[in-house]
């Protein structure tokens, strides 16, 4: 699966917001495992040193299955959600898988 496409994200809380705002990530998550057949990994972290820090570690099976679940409707739904309860933009990394 040299195609693997897998996306480090981290977002801050907004100070007293953090159990907010991990409810919402853990409802989207289970919102794009249901959703993206083509996510093949779509896991939420939070940081023991830092509570307010969240890390998302996502793969997908090809360039489109990301596109896809950037342009989505239920991503844009959680988005509005967590309005207000996030400090700053998300921090985003994209990697390519380079072997199998």
């Amino acid at each position: 699966m040299a195609s693997v496409l897998t996306v480090v994200a981290k977002v801050r809380a907004k100070a007293g917001r953090g159990d907010e705002l991990e409810a919402i990530f853990r409802e989207q998550a289970r919102a794009v495992r249901a959703a993206e057949p083509d996510c093949l990994v779509y896991r939420v972290h939070r940081s023991d040193a830092d509570p307010a820090r969240f890390l998302f570690y996502e793969q997908y099976r090809a360039e489109e299955a990301f596109q896809a679940h950037a342009t989505s409707a239920h991503l844009a739904a959680f988005r509005a959600r967590r309005e207000g309860l996030v400090d700053g933009p998300p921090e985003i990394e994209i990697y390519r898988a380079l072997t199998e």
